[in-house]
């Protein structure tokens, strides 16, 4: 009788093991595989549009008619994300449909007209030029698909900040939305996302874009949501226009949801407001932000130069003006103290230091200055025009000292 040849046994076992366990990995916890390993996922950097565009009109007689499949409308939603396996992360930049840019043939306009004038394509050359970067693909999707692929989904949960009331009837749409966590359907979702009026106008509506995005990244990484894919990508073909493919798209997707929430990262182009509430750029903070987007390394900030915003969360009334006084004798010059919203009162215990403008690297430097205390975020909630927003908790009452008390 033949001896086994326990080598190419033991050969066999190995391959076997590591098959079925890269199988079990990739469907039930693919962030613990690297990306370039993530079977059917991208292997190579790229930076692709997405643009919402308004529900589009057409005259009939003395009555008007939505067009539910067009995609010529003015761009409610602009978006850049760079979509990265080789530092496995994601990078979405919110461009305010207010700012103003100039648009090649049209001259000086908001940039939301570009998709109005020209399409995707004029839409994506304009942003390519405010930016100096390449942008491979492009993705727009008709609002009203925004509805059914919200629905589809079974909703999304969000923490609504404030209470949003008002009647669109443009879009013929209500929104009437408490504050609090919510699992919104598509019609209260699209309003969450539309909703202008309130001080902040554009910008604010581009904050709750934010947080709608990232409740929409932190639903996709749930495993029971990965049985939509197929629908939402047969529901992309009637209200999504793009030069991408089926299976790009999916390669896409495979990446996204896998990206660890840490390497997720939402930022809005920094800028002012001009006298007529458009959003002014420079071309300077615009190129920066790009540079960052795309992974290229930028100096660290003069300590002397970052803007620091101190909103007091914590239930000390004075743990504001103490940490302004400790991060000065720290060597920062520019810091304002402010009150806290109603919606960030909530968050009293951990301290959020939040880059406003994609500058992770500034946030954590005051991080270590505060003892390590903290958690550093990529957003562009709080004050949208310091360099940095300190959302102070009370886990920083040891460092200011008692007397906050």
């Amino acid at each position: 009788m033949r001896s086994p040849n326990w080598f190419s046994i033991f050969l066999w076992a190995a391959f076997l093991g590591i098959a079925v366990g890269y199988i079990v990995t990739i469907c039930i916890r693919p962030t613990l595989l690297p990306p370039l390993l993530r079977w059917g996922s991208l292997t190579q950097p790229t930076t692709v549009m997405l643009l919402g565009v308004d529900v589009s009109y057409t005259q009939q007689g003395l009555r008007s008619r939505s067009d539910l499949s067009a995609f010529n409308g003015r761009s409610d939603t602009m978006l850049v994300a760079h979509l990265d396996p080789i530092r496995n992360c994601t990078t979405i930049l919110s461009v305010p449909r207010d700012t103003q840019v100039h648009i090649q043939g049209y001259g000086r306009q908001k940039v939301n007209a570009a998709n109005a004038l020209g399409g995707p394509t004029l839409a994506k050359e304009t942003l390519c030029s405010l930016f100096g970067i390449n942008i491979d693909h492009y993705i727009v999707l008709n609002l009203h698909g925004f509805v059914e692929m919200v629905d589809e989904l079974g909703g999304v949960t969000v923490e609504i900040p404030k209470k949003m009331k008002y009647m669109d009837w443009t879009a013929k749409l209500k929104i009437d939305l408490e504050p609090g966590l919510h699992t919104l359907n598509g019609n209260q979702a699209m309003g969450f996302v539309r909703f202008r009026h309130d001080a902040l106008g554009d910008i604010g509506r581009v904050q709750r874009q934010e947080i709608f995005l990232q409740a929409v990244l932190n639903q996709a990484m749930k495993p029971e949501s990965w049985v939509h894919i197929p629908r939402l990508i047969a529901l992309g073909r009637s209200f999504v226009l793009t030069d991408l493919s089926d299976a790009e798209i999916l390669r896409m997707v495979t990446f996204v949801k896998a990206v660890p929430k840490a390497n997720q990262h939402l930022v809005m182009l920094p800028g002012n407001f001009s006298g007529t509430g458009d959003w002014l750029v420079s071309p300077a903070d615009a190129r920066q932000m790009a540079a960052r987007l795309v992974g290229d390394s930028c100096p660290l900030a003069n300590k002397t130069d970052i803007h620091i915003a101190i909103e007091n969360t914590s239930c000390y009334a004075d743990l504001g003006r103490k940490l302004a006084k400790l991060l000065r004798a720290r060597g920062y010059d520019i810091i304002a103290v402010k009150s806290a919203s109603n919606a960030e009162s909530g968050h009293r215990y951990q301290t959020r230091i939040i880059a406003q403008r994609g500058n992770p690297e500034d946030a954590e430097m005051i991080r270590l200055d505060l003892g390590g205390t903290g958690a550093v975020l990529n957003a562009s909630v709080g004050d949208i025009q310091s360099t940095v927003t300190i959302m102070a908790g009370d886990d920083l009452l040891p460092m200011v000292g008692q007397g906050a008390q």
